[in-house]
């Protein structure tokens, strides 16, 4: 089983649409709220919403003090992407 993460921040449009895709995938996933990370924790250096598996990016991307992903993929790319 992949260890996924899915990071966001509240606020931003996008980051439901990809937190229902993966629940609707059925897909076990951490969510990482960013505005709820202390200090200099890594993980708010993402662009939101950014979904990580096994260390690798899926989607989105690193970024100097997060900000939005803008084209979101669909749920069959993130069935291929995590269930294949």
């Amino acid at each position: 089983m992949k260890n996924i993460k899915c990071i966001y921040f509240d606020g931003c449009p996008n980051s439901k649409k990809i937190i229902n895709i993966l629940y609707e995938l059925e897909i076990s996933f951490e969510k990482i709220e960013q505005t709820s990370l202390t200090g200099e924790n890594p993980f708010k250096n993402y662009s939101s919403p950014t979904v990580i598996a096994d260390g690798e990016i899926i989607f989105g991307s690193q970024a100097d003090g997060g900000g939005c992903s803008l084209h979101l993929p669909t749920a069959e790319f993130f069935k291929q992407k995590l269930i294949t």
